[in-house]
């Protein structure tokens, strides 16, 4: 059976926990000011046995309007709700904010446990019943069964049990076929073990010595053992309580909300396109103004926000609308996940949503084909979600990159990408894809840059294709522009060589003198030998300007002509050759030799031996040893 997890939801001292001990023989509760004051303070956990042989981690969630944060955190990992209404109280503030919380996380599948019904009689039972089916219309668990329950008696805990696990057969299971990930909800050591996590994991497996990563910091990590439910396992999945030691990794470096997940499986984001609906709060009818700050609930994890509505100001009580949420911390979040916000002072839990776009651009109005993304996005539609990434974007990129950004399987968009009308860039064993409309865009800005480049340096010959990809697209990978400007729609403009580009129409005379320059230089350091003259020096004796003299010295090093040390030498690459040969026969006849006897040996003064010899040292042909070189074997 697929493992799940069930929680627990409803107003404080409706007997959520006491619930959970009656089913489970666990108290959740577990720190002493918990026992102390008779209230949930944490998240408490258990294991529940259902009659058909499944079992479900529990996650028992604070009752109390101070701990809706500890709720929401516990609340994201379930797959089955309980909430717990009392037969004596009926529906209470907290009913009512945990029920929305559960709505909009989407969470379907659930029963209502109307507890403590010794303390009622059958009349007010079905009154409270009613007020449940009625207040239930309309949510994500409308219809769900109601069972009177005690935990002191013991009254209607079969029923409970058996609705739990008809309930729990109808759920769907977890993503396991996409990469680990991990919302961590507790944090502690272990003597002799070192760290531990714990959290229900939400997609994926772990294993002994899996390599991990922590979101949103990026440190890295091992898994050295996986228990689930106190059970040491060889793999955990998804859908399963999960506690993870981890090596390489100490106490200050996670905490909660932060996400355990396999190396780059995440992206690490500041701002996030969502589907977003407005509850408001109750009592009130006031609309939710765009930009206004509010806490922002997602997994495990809490930060603050602003909320900017996509093409409107306001939003009405009970609507929804795509917005961009601003985080004022990073988040990791994925396509599909739900998120709760709440006001900002005073806190109240005022709606939620779905995640769709995890890294957008910074607009609130939208265009066309950015309006086409997020639809297609809410809608679930993959193909033409990565259709409309791609177009989004406006720039290349690799089939494993959109599925990574949407979260969903490689194999759910490569076919939709191979089948488009879509311009295809090789990129060692990787195709990249574009649409030809942004492919052309950017070759057309391309040209433009590289001509305005050009009138502001006439004397340049052209300049670094790293340099113009910054002028183009600064977020764009080098290798992912290097293709692009490959492309046969830049041959008619573009010249490349050794590293750098220049227009095919310009540079015309800066290309004749560094030419001149370089038919000078070579013949020039040459018969310099070990002895170079300095740049600016060059310059004079070729009666040339010492900036184009320089630019062509640079070509010369990066064509192998010339060898560079430091800033100022510029050997002729046969000369050196010609001192690593006498260097490693003086070194084979006579063992070792001082920085002074390879210095005479060289004919050279010591301005010069010392960077030669700190060159072969790095060259790996001698090293030092003490105040003599020897030849460096293997």
């Amino acid at each position: 059976m697929p493992s799940l997890v069930l929680g627990t939801a409803g107003h404080i001292d409706h007997g959520k926990s006491s619930l959970v001990k009656a089913l489970t023989g666990t108290d959740p509760d577990r720190l002493a000011e918990e026992k102390a004051r008779g209230i949930t303070i944490e998240l408490g956990f258990a294991r529940l046995e259902l009659p058909s042989g499944r079992e479900m981690g529990v996650v028992d969630v604070p009752g109390h309007e101070k701990f809706v944060r500890q709720m929401v955190a516990g609340a994201t990992g379930i797959d089955v709700v309980m909430l717990v209404v009392a037969a004596d109280d009926g529906v209470m503030p907290q009913t009512l904010e945990h029920l929305a919380i559960i709505d909009l996380l989407g969470i379907d599948r659930g029963v209502v446990a109307l507890a403590k019904s010794d303390l009622a009689d059958a009349d007010w039972l079905e009154l409270v019943r009613d007020d449940i089916t009625e207040l239930l219309r309309g949510t994500s668990i409308q219809g769900a069964p109601i069972i009177a329950v005690s935990s002191r008696t013991g009254a209607g805990l079969d029923e409970l049990k058996a609705a739990l696990d008809e309930v729990a057969d109808e759920a769907p299971s977890r993503q396991a076929a996409l990469p680990m990930r991990l919302p961590v909800d507790r944090v502690f050591t272990i003597a002799g073990a070192g760290t531990v996590v714990t959290g229900t994991m939400w997609s994926g497996t772990a294993a002994r010595d899996d390599e991990i990563e922590v979101y949103p910091q990026g440190k890295r990590g091992r898994v050295r053992g996986v228990q689930v439910h106190s059970d040491s396992v060889t793999r955990a999945s998804a859908g399963q309580r999960v506690a993870i030691n981890l090596a390489g990794l100490d106490l200050d470096d996670i905490s909660r909300g932060d996400i355990v997940a396999a190396p780059g499986s995440l992206t690490v984001t500041d701002r996030i396109d969502v589907r977003l609906t407005y509850l408001g709060v109750s009592g009130q009818d006031k609309p939710f103004v765009s930009g206004a700050r509010v806490h922002v609930h997602h997994g495990t994890r809490e930060v603050l926000g602003r909320v900017l509505l996509m093409d409107a100001e306001e939003l009405a009580c009970g609507t929804s609308v795509f917005a961009q949420i601003r985080l004022e911390e990073p988040l990791a979040p994925r396509y599909g996940d739900r998120f709760i916000i709440r006001s900002y002072s005073p806190v109240y839990t005022i709606g939620g949503g779905l995640v769709l776009d995890v890294s957008p651009p910074r607009r609130t109005v939208l265009r066309a084909h950015e309006q086409e993304l997020l639809d297609a996005l809410l809608a679930h539609d993959v193909p033409a979600a990565a259709l409309g990434l791609l177009a989004a974007r406006a720039t290349p990129m690799s089939s494993a990159q959109i599925a990574s950004l949407i979260g969903v399987e490689r194999s759910l968009v490569a076919d939709a990408l191979n089948k488009a009308s879509l311009e295809r860039l090789k990129i060692g064993s990787e195709t990249y894809f574009v649409t030809p409309e942004a492919l052309a865009h950017v070759l057309e800005l391309a040209q433009s840059e590289l001509l305005a480049f050009h009138a502001q340096e006439p004397k340049s010959t052209g300049l670094a294709a790293a340099a113009l990809k910054d002028r183009v697209e600064r977020r764009m990978d080098v290798k992912v522009f290097d293709a692009v400007l490959a492309h046969p729609d830049a041959a008619g403009w573009l010249v490349a060589e050794s590293g750098r580009v220049r227009h095919a129409k310009a540079a015309v005379s800066a290309l004749a003198e560094e030419n001149t320059a370089l038919e000078a230089l070579v013949p020039l350091l040459r018969t310099q030998d070990l002895s170079p003259s300095g740049a600016a020096e060059l310059a004079n004796l070729i009666g040339q300007d010492p900036v184009v003299v320089r630019k062509a010295l640079t070509k010369l090093v990066l064509d192998g002509a010339v060898v560079r040390l430091g800033a100022e030498m510029h050997f002729d690459s046969a000369v050196i050759e010609e001192a690593r040969r006498k260097l490693t026969a003086h070194l084979t006849e006579h063992g070792s030799a001082t920085a002074a006897e390879l210095r005479d040996m060289l004919g050279v003064s010591r301005k010069y031996a010392i960077p030669l010899l700190e060159y072969f040292d790095a060259q790996g042909v001698t090293k030092r040893e003490g105040d003599v070189r020897v030849l460096k074997r293997g």
